[in-house]
């Protein structure tokens, strides 16, 4: 892989950094593990089936030739205690080094409702609150950039935080996974503002957090109609117009590595934003509304266990 067709860009050098990701296993992500590694960074990767992870690992050693790129640990985001336990062992393994760039790209899409282990919403807790709850734990130690892979779908997400895991009706696979990259939308932006507060109040060169829309990109995670004829139907019909997991890692590998102003939205400059090069993209009037952003982000922590957010940035229980 050439530097993403950035023509006017130097390929970033990541030697000695360390880079936690999740969703590596598959798809977009186990591209954007490669590319880091062939740019020197160490992977700390968890993952929640561990033979794939192993797949990816050798493949990575074998690319790079160096035996140390990449570590594996276990993680399942839709489990609350097995999210505790693997932000535990990310800290045993990074140690005192800490963590460079903190990059969320794991995510889920149900065919139906479904509940997880502590009872949310599948979609709501694998693409939203989980990696809220391991951000969190994590941010002690990270130095640089965390970066959230959310998507153009929270545009037709809404929020009810009345029934906000659609216990009483209302599900459908559109409803579900707009409202979960909606809340992704919104807990991110609560916190990049919480970052970029903390910076003013040192040397301004504290961490940052970047949001991320890939595209329409040919993964698994189309294959959800619960047909495996329709879910063949899918991809044929919007391969045309749908990038390879190569080029849908751009955008992510653009936001975890450029210098950006913080709390940007990168994602294809395409047509829908479905294919092209990175660029800097429009949220919607949602996504933007300080207000929905700290009651969603309370709600979101409280959810997971953490201490919701006073309007002044500070704690409270």
């Amino acid at each position: 892989m050439s530097a993403m067709e950035w023509e006017h860009l130097p390929e970033p050098d990541l030697t000695g950094r360390t880079v936690v990701m999740t969703g590596a296993s598959d798809g977009l992500g186990r591209e954007a593990a490669l590319q880091l590694a062939l740019w020197g960074a160490d992977l700390v990767l968890p993952v929640r089936t561990r033979a794939k992870g192993e797949v990816v690992a050798q493949r990575i050693v074998r690319e790079t030739g160096r035996r140390g790129a990449v570590r594996l640990t276990s993680l399942d985001l839709a489990d609350l205690s097995s999210v505790r336990a693997g932000a535990e062992e990310i800290e045993r393994l990074v140690g005192p080094s800490g963590i460079d760039l903190l990059i969320h790209v794991a995510g889920t899409v149900t065919r139906q409702r479904r509940q997880t282990a502590d009872g949310f919403e599948m979609m709501t807790a694998v693409n939203a609150l989980t990696p809220l709850l391991l951000t969190e734990t994590l941010l002690p130690l990270v130095r640089e950039r965390v970066v959230v892979v959310a998507s153009d779908a929270h545009t037709f997400g809404t929020i009810d935080l009345e029934d906000p895991h659609f216990r009483r009706g209302g599900w459908s696979l559109r409803a579900g996974y707009g409202r979960s990259k909606l809340t992704t939308m919104l807990w991110a932006r609560e916190l990049s503002g919480r970052l970029r507060a903390e910076a003013s109040g040192t040397d301004g060169s504290g961490v940052d957090l970047q949001l991320v829309h890939p595209g329409w990109v040919l993964t698994n995670l189309q294959n959800a109609t619960g047909s495996a004829r329709l879910d063949r139907l899918v991809t044929e019909v919007t391969r045309p117009i749908a990038m390879s997991a190569q080029r849908g890692a751009a955008s992510v590998l653009f936001a975890a590595t450029q210098p950006l102003p913080p709390g940007s939205y990168i994602g294809p400059d395409g047509r829908g934003a479905l294919r092209g090069r990175p660029t800097f993209l429009r949220r919607s009037a949602a996504a933007l509304d300080p207000d929905l952003a700290r009651e969603v982000s309370d709600w979101a922590r409280s959810e997971v266990g953490l201490p919701s957010r006073s309007r002044d940035g500070g704690a409270r229980r």
